[in-house]
């Protein structure tokens, strides 16, 4: 009775009394594609436009099998491109999952490339894999429309930690709390969907940011107002209502004149300098605090 195979990785099933005095090859071929299955392999790829990765022979018995290195679960494509890849693996009737990383260098103008990778010849899903990138994925061996598919693409995870960088480059939805230890960077616009409140850093004035950027805005607990950063003079100033109706250059601020009395602080706890284009005005006794430079090349009026 002759052997039969299995379909996804080609190992051979001998028949009961079959293959006597040389079944200890087949064995042991079997045994090099169990092997492999468990394994790691760096695959090198030529600088093409196409690539074939083969799981299993397309016909095995016919005395032309040979170790696949699509029978690796763990494969690091290596090579130099000088244009996006498309890796087509094989057998388009092979079930198999596999985690690629696409190490590949660029030879080309318009690099780093990215590696595609299908199974069926059809129009079957696919996934790709930027430069330097890893991915988790399987394939469902349907024939000409069979499909790729990412494993991690709809990830659901009861608690994340990420100890290095995180980088996002389509949308994140979050429906619990985002918890953010050190330095985050947005690249794009943020957008909050929700009607309660969104919580700005707090702190006193001494607790400001170090090196400040243009834009920073956080809530001074010692002034009891929000501030931004502006990099003029002052490079922190106040934001927000109830600071009286004004009406100059800047236009108009505040909605009208309802507040009636401008409150100062005693102590001026900030150098300031008061332009010679500038006229200033605060309500006194006004002190200037040690190590705090005052200097009015203008007019202040301190009533």
């Amino acid at each position: 009775m002759a052997s039969s195979y299995t379909t996804n990785f080609g190992i051979e099933e001998m028949a009961a009394g079959d293959q006597t005095g040389a079944w200890g090859d087949t064995t042991n071929f079997n045994f090099d594609i169990l092997d492999r299955i468990a394994a790691y392999k760096a695959v090198a790829l030529s600088d093409a436009s196409t690539a074939t990765l083969t799981v299993r022979e397309a016909s095995p018995g016919t005395g032309t099998e040979n170790l696949q290195d699509g029978m690796f679960r763990v494969i690091k494509f290596t090579g130099s491109l000088a244009q996006n890849c498309t890796v087509t693996i094989a057998p388009d009737t092979t079930t198999a999952w596999f985690i690629f990383e696409n190490a590949t260098t660029d030879t080309g103008s318009s690099g780093p490339y990215s590696l595609l990778m299908k199974q069926g010849s059809g129009g079957g899903a696919s996934v790709t894999i930027q430069n330097g990138k890893n991915a988790i994925v399987y394939c469902d061996g349907g024939g000409s429309g069979a499909i790729v598919t990412d494993a991690l693409a709809d990830l659901q995870v009861g608690t994340l930690e990420v100890t290095g960088a995180a980088a996002l480059d389509g949308a994140a939805t979050l429906g619990s709390t985002l918890a953010v230890t050190s330095t985050s960077t947005m690249s794009a616009k943020v957008t909050h969907n929700y009607t309660s409140s969104a919580r700005m850093p707090v702190g006193t004035t001494g607790q400001r940011d170090g090196s400040p950027a243009v834009g920073d805005f956080r809530y001074n607990s010692t002034t009891n107002e929000f501030e931004g950063y502006s990099g003029a003079s002052p490079a922190w100033g106040g934001i927000g209502a109830g600071a009286g109706y004004f009406k100059g250059d800047n236009g108009t601020t505040g909605s009208s004149a309802g507040d009636i009395f401008r409150i100062n602080e005693l102590a001026l706890d900030l150098s300031t300098t008061i332009t010679s284009t500038e006229n200033a005005s605060a309500t006194g006794p006004l002190t200037v605090s040690s190590g705090i430079t005052l200097t009015v090349e203008g007019t202040l009026v301190i009533i």
